[in-house]
């Protein structure tokens, strides 16, 4: 997650550095439980995995992870949906 570092600190507008380990472990565990949730896959390739990981670092950063899942489960299941090559699948 790493090489999402800064482009992470650019969309929440961070310029310093003094956070930037924080970021990348609060990264890496969002990357961790949207795989959890979704299945695997690799951010630079499936953007709705990565924007999941960002939107959910956002929560963790905000303290408030606990309305993340609520939040984002119509997100949460099209990923699945698609991940599981159902992408035709209408709702």
């Amino acid at each position: 997650m790493n090489t999402f570092l800064n482009e992470f600190k650019a969309r929440m507008r961070i310029f310093h550095e003094s956070e930037d380990d924080d970021i990348i472990l609060q990264l890496d565990d969002s990357k961790t439980a949207i795989i959890a949730l979704i299945g695997e896959f690799n951010p630079a390739e499936f953007i709705q995995g990565k924007e999941l990981i960002f939107e959910r670092t956002r929560y963790v950063r905000n303290e408030a992870l606990e309305y993340f899942n609520d939040n984002f489960q119509s997100l949460i299941l099209d990923a699945s949906i698609e991940l599981m090559g159902g992408g035709d699948i209408v709702g």
